[in-house]
């Protein structure tokens, strides 16, 4: 039986990874900041007859990201597959924040990512198998609104999993990227419509369940790249790529640029 290591746990998209890797026979590695969330959740797989193991880390410590790898590979004998779907924005105003907060966000986004990557990809070498897969986002190339670090961080995790998956594919180890648009029911966007009193609409969004349906896509099939959203998610990401100013110009028109002012200000007064 295999085993998938999935940061992020505690709460949103990475609870839906996890019951869907757990379904797919998968043995868990499930890493969060906080323990208690995610102990509910081990204990609800567990119950369904997954082993499951929790490890509490700080990902942004680079002792901890070895006391994970260490974990996983005596509970389990290493892992197999690695879902790096921890991630966040502070949601406020890039010159408002301490050249370490916005050091913080790249360092969880892209940094940490890579570096379970650098951990893990010895083992995975040794075996002859393995495949990591990184969740990122629509947010580096619409040019969302106060997101200037976390942006740069889900663009540079793009193009690292595409360097990954071409050096080490013939090797046995593959990588895939999951970039996300909206996502409902889960995740920052979710949490953010909850703070401010809206609703997040069907339309232009993509249900929790469809991020991890695409993680064991990705894994089962070999994929690349998948874009979740609604419609021609790839041709508008493509758009965007050939045409840089489409993504601003899309946020004024959908009523982004209005709400992340909103959420600003709602940081401002916390």
């Amino acid at each position: 039986m295999q085993t998938a290591l999935i940061t992020g746990t505690s709460r949103g998209i990475g609870q839906y990874i996890a019951r869907a890797m757990a379904k797919a026979g998968y043995n868990l590695v499930l890493v969060s900041r906080s323990a208690t969330e995610v102990e509910a959740l081990a204990v609800e797989l567990r119950a369904a007859g997954t082993r499951a193991v929790v490890v509490a880390a700080d990902l942004t410590d680079h002792a901890s990201l070895q006391r994970i790898v260490r974990i996983a590979g005596e509970e389990f004998g290493g892992v197999d597959v690695l879902v790096n779907n921890a991630g966040g924005d502070p949601q406020h105003e890039f010159d408002q924040m301490s050249w370490a907060q916005n050091e913080n966000i790249f360092r969880l986004n892209v940094l940490a990512p890579m570096e379970l990557t650098h951990l893990l990809l010895p083992g995975m070498l040794e075996r002859g198998r393995g495949h990591v897969v990184n969740i990122s986002s629509l947010a580096g190339r619409i040019g969302f609104p106060y997101t200037e670090a976390y942006a740069a961080a889900k663009d540079g995790l793009i193009a690292f999993t595409r360097v990954l998956r071409s050096d080490y594919r013939g090797r046995g180890v593959s990588a895939s990227v999951i970039v996300l648009g909206a996502i409902r029911d889960a995740g920052q966007g979710q949490r953010t419509s909850d703070e401010l009193g809206m609703k997040m609409p069907r339309a232009g969004t993509s249900a929790a369940s469809d991020v991890a349906k695409a993680v064991l896509t990705a894994v089962r099939r070999d994929r690349t790249e998948i874009v979740v959203m609604p419609g021609p998610g790839r041709l508008l990401k493509a758009v965007m790529d050939l045409f840089p100013g489409f993504g601003p110009a899309m946020n004024q028109m959908a009523g982004a640029n209005e709400t992340i002012r909103k959420v600003i200000e709602l940081r401002k007064s916390e």
